[in-house]
């Protein structure tokens, strides 16, 4: 990597002047983060009393009854030096190599820590050094203690180890967890700091999802860390974050925005790389047992939403663990349409966990009267919603392997359902009884019975826009893999007639309203415009009157500010083509007044779903590819300067681009598919040249031009330059 790009990554650096004063939290943390997609850690305390705390993705405690099914904190460890009570306090979470790296001083002593999360191995590694006089360190061991778990501890020679472990009768499945430590150099538990000589405390984490005898081996693997293997896994490290960082880049001239779209990944990479364990709620820093929401999988868009940007950002390999728990929820979803709707198909609860983990059963009475002990929470759309990351993954990659295993499968029961669900009367498809918003059956305090009237919704908006994207998608998808030809008359019927969007007029507007019947506003949130993103049913090729009434709606809500709307609002102004500066002045604000040193945006409603918000914003404002249509910078003020380098567009296209002084300067394509490529002519009434990259030497091709749309064939794995007729 290209010093001038490790400078300007310095800049996104996340910097800490003072001891987190969040943590511990049932929400975000507001503390330093490393990990490497499974084994999280976030810092605390003052620099004499610095605590790790250490969580897993998989750490899981496994009982039905909501909130008891979640993500439980592991241990941790603290590291006490004494003499640096009332030091200056200064910390960096850096990007380049994800690390956090400290320095604390007082009068005659400085400390240096340095401290990352293998990517290669489940070891967390602190690194010591100080100048001055020598410092006495003393370091403990924990793992959390209480509910319903069991707990031991114990040494084996030098090496520390703590468990923690759930296995009551009760559980659907055991977790039991282990942090073992080590000491390079000390003692077991102290050991005096000698300036000039570095010092390292050295932990192993597994869980039994990761071994059977994961004790045992946790401590075999920490005693390999000496010196030598901390180098090569250090060397690995920074080899696989230098890798990641090279996938796809922007240079937008906001050094705030870019920031935040670099931390966004940051995170996203640092908590969902476990392929069998997605991140919960808020990632894999948990420092409690009780998170809120019972941190699992919400889906109702808290789950879908992290992942929102990964796609078009080209780090499509985040996603990977996405699709493990709903695929493992289908038998579930299958008893539950057939029991409580007599439908074919899943219908899936508002909250899930893991390998089929049912974490939305309830004991109020409300819920076992209306919704036969589960939390629904009225919403028949959860299954279809879920489905969108689905098509995103599909349509971005063309990966017809990951369509037959995975994505196919899953769409094909959420159309079985909603074949049954749907009403056909008057020439359309109706949807009777699916609520636009939660309906409160897991509190048994309600003041009147209006609340019951949210069980009767008619045609939810978003619902209407799942519907839309789930039948398209497999319409395509069985196309190309050949599957299903009898069923896709009837796709097609469904596609053709569904409602439309219903509208109403609020102040002096015609918007979007959230049902036909039933709810008309909602005074928070941004359901009015998910049907636009990331339900993707309008965009900039839509009908120019749903586009107004798109930008209106956004407008009248004005809810850049919002609860839960910040992965959505942004975006879906972005799709339809809203003020430009009006998008990225408030998007910067947002950055500005609701987020953590560590890079995390947080608003009440959650967590790491607001990773997505910055990156999708600012892809879909430098290109689109709606429609399978290539759109440079559609969305972004011509005269600011922007690039972007290897983001993705629809039909498996890698595509580089940049806009400077109010014209795009160059645009290169990768096409990993061989598929067709059109993209809007990014010269008007210029003469366009294609030429395909063969090498050192560049070959032109054909291309067609329709309209303003200009298309040419690829070949798989070729990479093609466009250029205007006067750059040549």
């Amino acid at each position: 990597m290209k010093s001038e790009w490790k400078e300007r990554m310095a800049k996104y650096n996340g910097i800490f002047t003072e001891p987190p004063q969040n943590i511990p939290t049932d929400k975000v943390v507001d503390g330093p983060i490393i990990g490497n997609g499974d084994v999280g850690v976030v810092l605390s305390g003052p620099p004499e009393r610095q605590r790790l705390w250490i969580s897993k993705t998989d750490f899981w405690k496994a009982k039905r009854l909501y909130p008891n099914g979640s993500p439980c904190l592991l241990g941790g460890i603290d590291i006490r030096i004494p003499a640096l009570a009332n030091a200056a306090y200064y910390s960096e979470q850096r990007l380049l190599e994800a690390e956090v790296a400290s320095v604390f001083r007082n009068d005659g002593t400085s400390v240096a820590l340095s401290y990352w999360v293998s990517t290669g191995e489940n070891a967390v590694i602190i690194e010591l050094s100080c100048e001055g006089e020598a410092v006495p360190v003393e370091v403990d061991l924990w793992v959390q203690q209480g509910n319903e778990s069991v707990t031991e501890e114990g040494y084996q020679d030098d090496v520390a180890w703590a468990s923690r472990k759930f296995n009551g009768a009760d559980l659907d499945w055991t977790t039991e967890g282990a942090i073992v430590m080590h000491c390079l150099g000390g003692g077991r538990s102290s050991f005096l700091l000698q300036p000039g000589v570095k010092a390292a405390i050295v932990a192993y984490v597994l869980t039994n999802h990761n071994e059977e005898d994961y004790l045992l081996e946790s401590v075999r693997r920490a005693g390999l860390l000496d010196e030598s293997r901390i180098e090569r896994l250090r060397s690995d490290h920074k080899q696989w974050w230098s890798r990641f960082w090279a996938k796809s880049g922007i240079e937008i001239g906001d050094d705030v925005l870019e920031k935040f779209w670099y931390g966004s990944h940051y995170i996203m990479a640092c908590c969902s790389r476990n392929k069998a364990f997605p991140p919960g709620l808020f990632g894999n820093w948990i420092t409690t047992d009780d998170s809120a929401w019972a941190g699992d999988f919400h889906l109702n868009y808290n789950y879908q939403a992290p992942w929102w940007g990964v796609y078009s950002s080209n780090h499509v390999e985040l996603s990977e663990p996405y699709d493990t728990p709903l695929l493992e929820y289908m038998p579930n979803g299958r008893k539950y349409a057939e029991q409580y709707l007599g439908c074919k198909g899943i219908y899936y609860d508002v909250g899930i966990g893991p390998k089929g983990l049912p974490t939305a059963l309830s004991t109020t009475e409300t819920s076992k009267k209306y919704e036969h002990g589960h939390l629904f929470l009225g919403q028949k759309s959860n299954a279809a919603y879920c489905a969108i990351n689905m098509l995103m993954r599909y349509y971005y990659t063309y990966d017809l392997q990951y369509a037959s295993q995975k994505a196919y499968p899953f769409l094909l029961e959420v159309a079985d359902f909603w074949e049954d669900y749907l009403k056909f009367e008057g020439n359309r498809y109706v949807i009777y009884r699916d609520g636009i918003h939660e309906v409160p059956t897991f509190t048994d305090s309600h003041s009147d019975e209006e609340w019951l009237r949210e069980f009767e919704d008619k045609n939810p908006i978003l619902s209407l826009a799942l519907i839309r994207a789930v039948f398209k998608g497999l319409l395509e998808m069985s196309r190309e893999l050949d599957l299903d030809a009898d069923r896709r008359e009837k796709w097609s019927h469904i596609l053709a007639h569904i409602s439309d969007f219903p509208t109403f007029e609020r102040d002096g507007k015609t918007i979007f309203r959230l049902t036909e019947e039933g709810r008309d506003w909602w005074n928070d949130n941004t359901l009015a415009i998910q049907h636009v993103w990331p339900a993707g049913a309008i965009g900039l090729d839509s009908d120019p009157k749903l586009l107004e009434i798109a930008k209106d709606t956004i407008t009248v809500l004005n809810r850049w500010t919002d609860y839960n709307g910040f992965p959505t609002i942004f975006t879906a102004a972005a799709r339809v083509g809203y003020d430009p500066e009006a998008i990225l002045r408030e998007l910067r604000r947002q950055c500005l007044e609701h987020s953590y040193p560590n890079l995390f945006i947080f608003f009440g409603g959650g967590g790491i779903e607001c990773c997505s918000g910055v990156p999708s914003a600012i892809n879909e404002m430098l290109i689109q590819s709606h429609e399978h249509v290539m759109k440079l910078f559609p969305a972004w003020p011509r005269e600011r300067n922007a690039s972007f380098t290897n983001l993705r567009a629809v039909g498996a296209f890698i595509v580089s681009s940049e806009l400077a002084d109010e014209n795009v300067t160059y645009v290169d394509i990768i096409s990993e598919k061989g598929r067709t490529c059109k993209i809007v002519n990014p010269w008007p009434k210029e003469e366009v040249v294609v030429m395909e990259k063969c090498g050192d030497t560049h070959r032109v091709i054909d291309r067609q031009l329709s309209g303003d749309i200009l298309s040419f064939a690829t070949e798989a794995g070729k990479s093609y330059f466009l250029s205007s007729g006067r750059q040549q």
